[in-house]
């Protein structure tokens, strides 16, 4: 099994559009009004990708962290994770799952009373005003950020109009609207798009970043996505895909496993080559065959994931 995973080199990862150089910029034009931040991160790799620009811009600012999708992630070092965190000056950290069937419960008994007591800690960044408090929402795309706004304020008020949610990075675009979250004190949220780098300081962080949809899959190719995938699950010695694809054992051999899968799923395309005897030859849908693996991987198939394991 390998030890590194080669990237190819036209695959160069970075993703920085307009809407992004633009949502920073009102970020830092609204920071006047927040007294606080809640930034949301992807509990599968809780390191990989946390924008430092963004950091750098609200350090100042009581800060809470929502570690979404903890039901895909393996949490068993749990308590190390927490620890670097805090060594990163990050003290208030939950880990929560937006789907999970308690989670108005702990929006309203867990996460809305954190960010009342950092707000209400800390001197007023806004003196002046004392009947309410504004709290951002940030963090890089897709990790749920407009999914837990509806969730905090479904939990605590009667309005049901909901923040837009998708399942491709950049559904917001633009710093929305405040939103109240709770009544006495009365607590609004602002939602913000997603942000990355703009630069992306390694291959791996960018692949993890891919892989947990926080980078559109077109950008670094299905193919490469589901191998680095295969180098992660044997490392972590995680081999659920061998029974769960019928393999024999398991293997290192990204085009093995996919064109297993695709002869499996009858996955093969004609081509443009002519056989011997005259009729079309036939080659496997490596895309199609990729896609099923990510596909059950991102619904937890695969087994839970912690890919930032390296930096414990």
């Amino acid at each position: 099994m390998r030890n590194a995973f080669i990237m190819p080199e036209k695959n160069k990862i970075q993703w920085f559009p307009g809407h992004m150089k633009k949502g920073v910029e009102q970020i830092q034009a609204a920071l006047h009004n927040i007294d606080g931040v809640l930034e949301v991160h992807d509990a599968r790799i809780p390191f990989s990708g946390r924008n430092n620009q963004l950091r750098d811009i609200i350090h100042v600012r009581p800060h809470v962290l929502l570690l979404n999708k903890s039901d895909l992630a393996d949490l068993s070092r749990k308590g190390e994770i927490e620890t670097k965190l805090t060594e990163q000056g990050i003290a208030n950290v939950q880990f929560i799952s937006c789907g999970g069937k308690d989670i108005l419960k702990v929006m309203k008994n867990v996460v809305t009373p954190i960010l009342l007591r950092e707000v209400q800690a800390r001197p007023r960044f806004r003196p002046d005003v004392h009947n309410h408090y504004n709290i951002m929402v940030i963090g890089v795309p897709n990790v749920g950020k407009s999914t837990i706004l509806n969730k905090l304020r479904q939990a605590s008020t009667t309005n049901r109009k909901a923040a837009p949610v998708g399942a491709m990075p950049g559904v917001t675009r633009a710093v929305m609207n405040k939103v109240r979250v709770n009544f006495d004190p009365d607590m609004f949220v602002v939602d913000t798009p997603g942000i990355l780098s703009p630069k992306i300081g390694n291959v791996d962080t960018g692949l993890r970043l891919t892989l947990c949809e926080c980078i559109p899959s077109p950008r670094v190719g299905e193919d490469t996505m589901v191998d680095y995938l295969l180098f992660k699950l044997n490392k972590s010695q995680l081999f659920q895909y061998v029974k769960h694809y019928g393999l024999s054992e398991p293997t290192d051999d990204v085009l093995k496993l996919l064109s297993h899968i695709a002869l499996k799923h009858k996955l093969v395309m004609k081509s443009n080559e002519i056989s011997m005897t005259g009729g079309n030859r036939y080659r496997v849908d490596f895309v199609a065959a990729s896609r099923i693996v990510l596909k059950d991987f991102q619904q937890g198939t695969l087994g839970l994931v912690m890919f930032d394991d390296d930096y414990l």
